[in-house]
């Protein structure tokens, strides 16, 4: 009796096993604004390659805080690319928002993504950062799309490169655990910030964005070879915020993931905007006796 409980538990434990080999893996595609040779995107896709079929549709250049600016009125060159794995990478000739929307809409059309990734940016996205981040807009667009959407970002170091690998190690971790709990849902943008050095991470913190103001962010004139009037860039985003965003979360060594909403209403707003007693726009939209 003993050995034929042991022979079944064996045959049920091989099926199991023969059941999970051939599940299909969800298929998800990747953007990032680092470009698609940057060393956050292929630790990403290298990490993710056994759980996911993975379609990379990345800038083919630097597109570092580019916001959600896309290209209409120009052609787009799309080349493809050799990728590990059996992989389709595409260098995309335009910024994150449009890799991904040629992505869903004509590159995948045939076979769509159950997911949109964007990173592992080098450098944090969270606070303001958020609004000028190619990274979070990649992924923004996918949710545009309806698709369940994740941003992913790290800490940089003063010099060097994050630690990438880390980073993917935990990106995995937490996607599977949201995919557990049936999050993003379709449409709903998440990101994610790994803080430095993310092998050393503390725990996962859920946060709000943090809207506290850059310690600095001016533009500052200098005169140019013939005497031109150039205005350079300089900006040192917020490091330390109040308990509960996800700045503060960053800075205390934790995994922040926020909920970011595409709706920007200022829902506080309306109140005070239905009350004030609005002219009839007759008055205004008539012509001058």
């Amino acid at each position: 009796m003993t050995r034929k409980l042991a022979a079944a538990l064996v045959v049920l434990f091989v099926g199991r096993l023969l059941l999970a080999a051939e599940a299909p893996r969800p298929h998800v595609l990747i953007t990032n604004d680092d470009g698609i040779g940057h060393p956050g995107l292929l630790a990403l896709v290298l990490e993710l390659r056994t759980d996911y079929r993975i379609t990379v549709a990345a800038p083919a250049t630097n597109q570092s805080s580019v916001s959600h600016s896309v290209t209409h009125r120009t052609p787009v060159l799309v080349e493809e690319r050799p990728g590990p794995d059996g992989a389709r990478w595409f260098a995309v000739h335009a910024q994150p928002a449009t890799c991904t929307r040629i992505a869903v809409t004509s590159l995948l059309a045939g076979d769509p993504p159950a997911l949109v990734l964007s990173g592992i940016n080098h450098g944090a996205n969270d606070g303001r950062s958020a609004w000028l981040s190619g990274t979070v807009a990649g992924a923004r667009e996918g949710a545009f799309a309806g698709l369940p959407a994740v941003a992913l970002s790290a800490v940089r170091p003063a010099e060097g490169e994050p630690d990438y690998a880390a980073a993917a190690r935990l990106a995995r971790m937490v996607l599977h655990d949201l995919r557990a709990a049936g999050l993003p849902a379709p449409g709903q943008l998440l990101k994610v910030e790994f803080p430095l050095p993310a092998s050393q991470a503390r725990g996962i913190a859920v946060t709000r964005m943090s809207t506290a103001p850059e310690k600095e962010d001016v533009y500052v004139e200098t005169a140019g070879p013939g005497g031109e009037r150039l205005f350079v860039s300089r900006r040192t985003p917020v490091d330390r915020d109040v308990p509960g965003t996800d700045v503060e979360a960053v800075a205390q060594g934790f995994v922040a993931v926020t909920a970011l909403s595409l709706d920007q209403t200022d829902y506080r707003a309306l109140p005070a905007l239905m009350a004030i007693p609005w002219r009839p726009v007759a008055e205004a939209a008539a012509p001058p006796r």
